[in-house]
């Protein structure tokens, strides 16, 4: 009897207590992953990223100097971009131009089939004569919310073009003249400037010794419309050694050496 009236009791507690356990549960199993605050182990996997970054691709492939301005070639793409990149091109430290990368390049199509083939650049932006560097740039695209990544440099090339260059002196047999031709790489001059060294042989009076006297003489020539190739009749001096050909104002000279 006395049994009987234990049970009774402790069944009476659990029910005031609000205890649900089910017979033989300890009473710290219940869960408290509802709680405002719940513990780690009730966390399940790790939480979502949000969007991501990706840096840009491409390459930077060719530099050409063509008279008023350098020809770039390459290409640029990016993950998070469905159509053509920005390339920004920069000379001397200097924004120069943007260019669009939607020229066509399989080749990169065939390295990157998720790109496709119009991913290329092929411009000529503005650029003069002598010694330049140029760089190019892809511009990042940053889905919305993520993190910015950093534009992508694709590389950097330079260039060091004369005023004038491919120098030559030579007789032209049909008019029986002596001409002169170079490529002019300026633009604004208002005239050339050629300069021949060359020698006379002289004899020593009252002997056969025979010296060279080393001589210069120069020569203008009006100022050539754009860029391109020069080609005048010119008188060249006999024992010519050297020929230069200047543009006042522009600061550089280009030298051609002649073999008699």
């Amino acid at each position: 009897m006395r049994r009987t009236l234990i049970r009774t009791g402790f069944a009476v507690l659990l029910a005031l207590s609000g205890a649900a356990a089910a017979p033989g549960a300890p009473a710290h199993a219940a869960s408290r992953c509802n709680q405002p605050e719940p513990p780690p182990t009730c966390n399940s996997g790790d939480p979502d990223p949000g969007p991501v970054d990706t840096a840009p691709l491409g390459a930077y492939d060719t530099l050409t100097f063509v008279g008023n301005g350098v020809r770039v070639t390459g290409w640029a793409a990016d993950h998070d971009s469905s159509g053509p990149l920005l390339v920004d091109i920069w000379i001397d430290d200097a924004f120069a131009k943007t260019l669009t990368a939607d020229a066509y390049r399989p080749d990169v199509a065939a390295a990157y089939p998720s790109f496709g083939a119009y991913r290329g650049f092929d411009a000529v932006v503005p650029s003069r004569h002598g010694s330049h560097t140029v760089c190019a740039w892809a511009i990042n695209v940053t889905p919305p919310g993520a993190s910015l990544l950093p534009h992508r440099g694709l590389g950097c090339k330079t260039y060091d073009v004369p005023v004038a260059t491919n120098i030559q002196s030579y007789f032209d047999h049909s008019t029986q003249q002596w001409m002169v031709a170079f490529d002019d790489n300026v633009l604004g001059e208002t005239s050339f400037q050629v300069r021949w060294d060359y020698y006379v042989v002289q004899t020593l009076p009252g002997s056969s010794i025979r010296v060279y006297d080393p001589r210069t003489q120069t020569f203008t020539l009006s100022a050539h419309d754009g860029t391109g190739r020069v080609s005048l009749p010119l008188w060249r001096p006999e024992h010519a050694t050297m020929l230069t050909i200047t543009a006042p104002g522009f600061g550089s000279a280009s030298t051609t050496a002649l073999y008699l």
